[in-house]
């Protein structure tokens, strides 16, 4: 009889991306579910981002339905030769009434003070905000979502285009950070999160920025109303 132990498959590794560039980024805009389109910009990195990930084999590639993850999906799909999967259960927190809006509109709805450490402002954060979708219902539809996907995919690595507060907010329930701490990390576009899931939940197993890995200019964070580059 043999003694030999039964394999056992890795669980998926879920790389979360963040779409390319968008006018309303640049434009310091609140997004939201607002179908925005990538701009030049965005289009180019999205050619980088599919360069970067054709050096190793994925499985598959999940986006979310808005256009700005889509066509960010689209470009590497077609450089991997993976049809993209769409979803609205990965699309960008629903932010109402403020979409469209600029940061400085927003820091003065929020009664920031020029000079306070909230006048920087962080653009993925709407903890407590009324009329937007709560913390809660965002992380629950997206893990879900990324649940499923893992589920379908163990032992491989899928792609997952999506957007900055998707991926804010699963760092955040991931490293168990309370809700409205400070962000302490870049939310450049392009900015890819490695996720697996484990017997407790998801585990963050890496973060990084493609730009600079490939040596290339710090991309700017766009998820700040500083628009400081990501390093």
């Amino acid at each position: 009889m043999s003694t030999t132990p039964p394999s056992v498959t890795a669980p998926a590794r879920l790389w979360l991306v963040r779409h390319g560039q968008t006018d309303w980024n640049i434009q310091r805009r609140i997004q939201g579910h607002t179908p925005t389109p990538l701009n030049e910009a965005g289009i180019h990195q999205a050619h980088l981002l599919a360069a970067f990930f054709a050096r190793r084999r994925f499985a598959a590639i999940w986006a979310s339905d808005l256009p700005r993850a889509a066509q960010t999906a689209q470009i590497i799909g077609q450089k991997l030769a993976l049809a993209v999967q769409t979803t609205a259960e990965l699309r960008e927190r629903e932010l109402g009434k403020f979409e469209g809006k600029t940061w400085d509109e927003i820091r003065q709805f929020r009664g920031i003070e020029p000079g306070s450490p909230l006048a920087n402002g962080d653009l993925s954060d709407w903890t407590g905000i009324p009329g937007v979708e709560t913390d809660t219902a965002l992380w629950h539809r997206i893990r879900r979502k990324l649940v499923e996907i893992s589920a379908d995919h163990s032992g491989q690595d899928v792609l997952v285009v999506t957007h900055g507060g998707v991926i804010k907010h699963s760092v955040w329930h991931v490293l168990g950070l309370p809700p409205g701490a400070p962000r302490r990390f870049p939310l450049a576009n392009g900015i890819t999160v490695i996720l697996q899931q484990r017997s407790q939940g998801f585990y963050l197993l890496s973060m990084l920025d493609i730009a600079i890995l490939d040596g290339h200019a710090s991309a700017v964070d766009t998820a700040s109303a500083s628009g400081m580059p990501s390093a």
